[in-house]
Protein backbone atom coordinates (compact mmCIF):
# COMPACT_ATOMS: atom_id res chain seq x y z
CA UNK A 1 0.00 0.00 0.00
CA UNK A 2 1.60 3.41 -0.85
CA UNK A 3 1.44 6.43 0.86
CA UNK A 4 -1.51 8.24 -0.73
CA UNK A 5 -3.69 4.77 -0.48
CA UNK A 6 -2.98 4.60 2.95
CA UNK A 7 -3.82 8.42 3.67
CA UNK A 8 -7.45 7.93 1.92
CA UNK A 9 -7.81 5.15 4.20
CA UNK A 10 -7.09 7.32 7.43
CA UNK A 11 -8.90 10.39 6.25
CA UNK A 12 -11.97 7.79 5.58
CA UNK A 13 -12.06 6.64 8.93
CA UNK A 14 -12.10 9.99 10.65
CA UNK A 15 -14.66 11.49 8.44
CA UNK A 16 -16.84 8.17 9.73
CA UNK A 17 -15.66 9.41 13.06
CA UNK A 18 -16.30 13.07 12.45
CA UNK A 19 -19.83 12.07 11.21
CA UNK A 20 -20.35 9.91 13.71
CA UNK A 21 -19.73 12.66 16.33
CA UNK A 22 -22.52 14.73 14.42
CA UNK A 23 -25.61 12.21 14.78
CA UNK A 24 -24.35 11.41 18.45
CA UNK A 25 -25.06 15.00 19.16
CA UNK A 26 -27.92 15.07 17.31
CA UNK A 27 -26.58 17.60 14.74
CA UNK A 28 -27.95 15.28 11.39
CA UNK A 29 -31.60 16.87 11.67
CA UNK A 30 -29.97 20.40 10.95
CA UNK A 31 -27.11 19.62 8.98
CA UNK A 32 -28.59 16.39 6.70
CA UNK A 33 -26.37 17.47 3.99
CA UNK A 34 -23.30 17.57 5.80
CA UNK A 35 -23.84 14.47 7.07
CA UNK A 36 -24.25 13.11 3.72
CA UNK A 37 -20.85 14.91 2.49
CA UNK A 38 -18.73 12.66 4.99
CA UNK A 39 -20.18 9.50 4.77
CA UNK A 40 -19.76 9.79 0.75
CA UNK A 41 -16.21 11.47 1.54
CA UNK A 42 -15.09 8.25 3.73
CA UNK A 43 -17.04 5.80 1.58
CA UNK A 44 -15.39 6.62 -1.61
CA UNK A 45 -11.87 7.55 -0.26
CA UNK A 46 -11.57 4.09 1.01
CA UNK A 47 -12.82 2.53 -1.70
CA UNK A 48 -10.28 4.88 -3.61
CA UNK A 49 -7.76 3.57 -1.38
CA UNK A 50 -8.54 -0.22 -2.27
CA UNK A 51 -7.13 -0.16 -5.85
CA UNK A 52 -4.06 1.09 -7.62
CA UNK A 53 -4.05 4.31 -8.78
CA UNK A 54 -3.39 2.92 -12.27
CA UNK A 55 -6.16 0.40 -12.52
CA UNK A 56 -9.83 0.88 -14.49
CA UNK A 57 -10.90 0.07 -11.46
CA UNK A 58 -9.74 3.56 -9.68
CA UNK A 59 -10.47 5.43 -12.72
CA UNK A 60 -14.07 4.82 -12.50
CA UNK A 61 -14.52 5.11 -9.32
CA UNK A 62 -12.79 8.68 -8.72
CA UNK A 63 -15.12 9.53 -11.72
CA UNK A 64 -17.90 8.49 -9.67
CA UNK A 65 -16.89 10.37 -6.69
CA UNK A 66 -15.91 13.77 -8.95
CA UNK A 67 -19.38 13.71 -10.03
CA UNK A 68 -21.09 12.72 -6.55
CA UNK A 69 -19.07 15.14 -4.55
CA UNK A 70 -20.22 17.87 -7.14
CA UNK A 71 -23.57 17.59 -6.46
CA UNK A 72 -23.46 16.50 -2.46
CA UNK A 73 -20.96 19.91 -2.55
CA UNK A 74 -23.67 22.24 -3.72
CA UNK A 75 -26.42 20.50 -1.13
CA UNK A 76 -23.76 21.29 1.36
CA UNK A 77 -23.09 25.24 0.08
CA UNK A 78 -27.06 25.72 0.07
CA UNK A 79 -27.39 24.04 3.70
CA UNK A 80 -25.06 26.58 4.88
CA UNK A 81 -26.60 29.53 3.17
CA UNK A 82 -29.82 28.32 5.60
CA UNK A 83 -27.92 28.12 8.60
CA UNK A 84 -25.80 30.90 8.47
CA UNK A 85 -28.10 33.49 7.36
CA UNK A 86 -31.37 31.65 8.74
CA UNK A 87 -32.15 35.41 10.14
CA UNK A 88 -31.93 36.81 7.24
CA UNK A 89 -34.05 34.61 4.48
CA UNK A 90 -33.69 37.42 1.82
CA UNK A 91 -29.99 37.03 2.08
CA UNK A 92 -30.04 34.23 1.84
CA UNK A 93 -32.30 33.01 -0.78
CA UNK A 94 -30.56 35.30 -3.08
CA UNK A 95 -27.37 33.75 -2.13
CA UNK A 96 -28.40 30.13 -3.20
CA UNK A 97 -30.26 31.47 -6.23
CA UNK A 98 -26.95 33.22 -7.62
CA UNK A 99 -24.97 30.14 -6.46
CA UNK A 100 -27.43 27.42 -8.39
CA UNK A 101 -27.77 29.70 -11.64
CA UNK A 102 -23.97 30.04 -11.85
CA UNK A 103 -22.86 26.07 -11.01
CA UNK A 104 -26.11 25.03 -13.62
CA UNK A 105 -24.19 27.70 -16.38
CA UNK A 106 -20.80 25.96 -15.06
CA UNK A 107 -21.93 22.66 -15.65
CA UNK A 108 -24.03 23.42 -18.71
CA UNK A 109 -20.49 24.45 -20.44
CA UNK A 110 -18.64 21.70 -19.19
CA UNK A 111 -20.99 19.03 -20.60
CA UNK A 112 -21.37 21.00 -24.31
CA UNK A 113 -17.27 21.33 -24.50
CA UNK A 114 -17.01 17.07 -23.49
CA UNK A 115 -20.09 16.23 -25.59
CA UNK A 116 -18.36 18.50 -28.87
CA UNK A 117 -14.99 16.68 -28.11
CA UNK A 118 -16.72 13.35 -27.14
CA UNK A 119 -17.17 11.74 -30.32
CA UNK A 120 -13.92 12.00 -31.47
CA UNK A 121 -12.58 8.75 -30.43
CA UNK A 122 -11.64 10.24 -27.02
CA UNK A 123 -9.24 8.20 -24.66
CA UNK A 124 -9.50 7.99 -21.02
CA UNK A 125 -6.47 10.80 -20.38
CA UNK A 126 -8.64 13.55 -22.61
CA UNK A 127 -11.88 12.21 -20.86
CA UNK A 128 -10.66 12.94 -17.71
CA UNK A 129 -8.83 15.86 -19.17
CA UNK A 130 -12.75 17.23 -19.49
CA UNK A 131 -13.55 16.18 -16.48
CA UNK A 132 -10.95 18.17 -14.60
CA UNK A 133 -12.39 21.21 -16.82
CA UNK A 134 -16.08 20.29 -15.44
CA UNK A 135 -14.83 20.10 -11.60
CA UNK A 136 -12.26 23.40 -11.70
CA UNK A 137 -15.62 25.36 -13.15
CA UNK A 138 -18.49 24.25 -10.52
CA UNK A 139 -16.04 23.91 -7.46
CA UNK A 140 -14.66 27.88 -8.69
CA UNK A 141 -17.84 28.59 -8.27
CA UNK A 142 -18.73 26.89 -5.09
CA UNK A 143 -15.50 28.05 -3.59
CA UNK A 144 -16.59 31.74 -3.93
CA UNK A 145 -19.87 31.16 -2.76
CA UNK A 146 -17.97 29.45 0.38
CA UNK A 147 -16.07 32.59 1.07
CA UNK A 148 -18.82 34.42 0.90
CA UNK A 149 -20.20 32.81 4.00
CA UNK A 150 -16.97 33.23 5.69
CA UNK A 151 -17.46 37.21 5.16
CA UNK A 152 -20.80 36.89 6.41
CA UNK A 153 -19.39 35.56 9.85
CA UNK A 154 -16.61 37.27 10.19
CA UNK A 155 -17.79 41.03 9.40
CA UNK A 156 -21.08 40.24 11.08
CA UNK A 157 -22.13 39.22 14.73
CA UNK A 158 -24.78 36.67 13.87
CA UNK A 159 -24.49 34.78 17.42
CA UNK A 160 -24.96 31.23 15.89
CA UNK A 161 -24.70 28.18 17.51
CA UNK A 162 -21.12 27.21 18.50
CA UNK A 163 -21.50 23.80 16.59
CA UNK A 164 -22.28 26.24 13.33
CA UNK A 165 -19.47 27.89 13.59
CA UNK A 166 -17.23 24.79 14.39
CA UNK A 167 -19.00 22.61 11.15
CA UNK A 168 -18.94 25.73 8.70
CA UNK A 169 -15.09 26.65 9.47
CA UNK A 170 -13.81 23.15 9.17
CA UNK A 171 -16.29 21.98 6.03
CA UNK A 172 -15.07 25.35 4.28
CA UNK A 173 -10.80 24.96 5.10
CA UNK A 174 -11.62 21.28 3.61
CA UNK A 175 -13.63 22.40 0.43
CA UNK A 176 -11.19 25.25 -0.01
CA UNK A 177 -8.16 23.03 0.51
CA UNK A 178 -10.00 20.77 -2.45
CA UNK A 179 -10.07 23.56 -4.88
CA UNK A 180 -6.69 24.48 -4.34
CA UNK A 181 -5.43 21.16 -4.81
CA UNK A 182 -7.57 20.70 -8.12
CA UNK A 183 -5.90 24.12 -8.86
CA UNK A 184 -2.31 22.94 -8.39
CA UNK A 185 -3.47 19.14 -9.84
CA UNK A 186 -4.23 20.81 -12.97
CA UNK A 187 -0.98 22.70 -13.46
CA UNK A 188 0.65 19.35 -13.35
CA UNK A 189 1.46 17.49 -16.28
CA UNK A 190 -0.53 14.92 -16.10
CA UNK A 191 -2.89 16.51 -14.51
CA UNK A 192 -2.04 14.62 -11.41
CA UNK A 193 0.19 15.00 -8.55
CA UNK A 194 0.51 12.40 -5.83
CA UNK A 195 2.44 14.43 -3.23
CA UNK A 196 0.20 17.09 -3.86
CA UNK A 197 -2.99 15.09 -3.26
CA UNK A 198 -1.60 13.20 -0.22
CA UNK A 199 -0.82 16.95 1.36
CA UNK A 200 -4.33 17.53 0.81
CA UNK A 201 -5.84 14.42 2.53
CA UNK A 202 -3.59 14.70 5.55
CA UNK A 203 -4.51 17.98 5.90
CA UNK A 204 -8.24 17.23 5.30
CA UNK A 205 -7.56 14.32 7.88
CA UNK A 206 -6.81 16.77 10.70
CA UNK A 207 -9.27 19.02 9.91
CA UNK A 208 -11.68 16.20 10.54
CA UNK A 209 -10.31 15.33 13.59
CA UNK A 210 -10.71 18.80 14.71
CA UNK A 211 -14.27 19.23 13.69
CA UNK A 212 -14.98 15.98 15.91
CA UNK A 213 -13.20 17.10 18.45
CA UNK A 214 -14.32 20.60 18.50
CA UNK A 215 -17.91 19.72 18.22
CA UNK A 216 -20.01 20.04 22.10
CA UNK A 217 -23.50 18.96 23.37
CA UNK A 218 -26.14 22.13 22.75
CA UNK A 219 -28.38 22.74 25.52
CA UNK A 220 -31.39 23.94 23.53
CA UNK A 221 -32.58 23.62 19.75
CA UNK A 222 -33.93 26.94 19.64
CA UNK A 223 -32.57 29.28 16.80
CA UNK A 224 -29.51 31.37 17.47
CA UNK A 225 -30.16 35.26 18.47
CA UNK A 226 -29.26 38.18 16.99
CA UNK A 227 -27.85 41.13 18.99
CA UNK A 228 -25.64 43.99 18.83
CA UNK A 229 -23.19 44.22 22.17
CA UNK A 230 -21.65 47.76 20.56
CA UNK A 231 -22.75 50.40 18.57
CA UNK A 232 -20.62 49.07 15.59
CA UNK A 233 -22.56 45.58 15.92
CA UNK A 234 -25.90 47.78 15.55
CA UNK A 235 -24.61 49.59 12.32
CA UNK A 236 -23.48 46.11 10.55
CA UNK A 237 -26.58 44.45 11.91
CA UNK A 238 -28.86 47.77 10.04
CA UNK A 239 -26.94 46.92 7.10
CA UNK A 240 -27.61 43.41 7.20
CA UNK A 241 -31.29 44.19 7.56
CA UNK A 242 -31.63 46.68 5.11
CA UNK A 243 -29.52 44.42 2.22
CA UNK A 244 -32.32 41.24 3.33
CA UNK A 245 -35.06 43.64 2.83
CA UNK A 246 -33.77 44.50 -0.42
CA UNK A 247 -33.56 41.61 -1.42
CA UNK A 248 -36.58 39.77 -0.10
CA UNK A 249 -38.38 42.27 -2.20
CA UNK A 250 -35.93 42.00 -5.32
CA UNK A 251 -36.90 38.03 -5.32
CA UNK A 252 -40.64 38.33 -4.56
CA UNK A 253 -41.04 40.81 -7.58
Amino acid sequence: MDLESFAQRVQAIIACVTAARLLHLGLARRQPALISFLLMTALFLFGLGSFPSASVTYYWLYVAYVVVNWVVSIFVVREMFALVLVKYPGIGTAGRRAMSRATAFAVAVSVAITARFWDRGVRASLGLFYLEVADRSIIFILGLAVVAIIFFLSRYPLHLHRNTYVSTGFFSAVFLSGAAETLLDSLSPHLYSPWVDTVQIAFAALCFAGWALMLRPETADAPAQVYAESPSDQHLLEQLESLNRLLGKAGRS
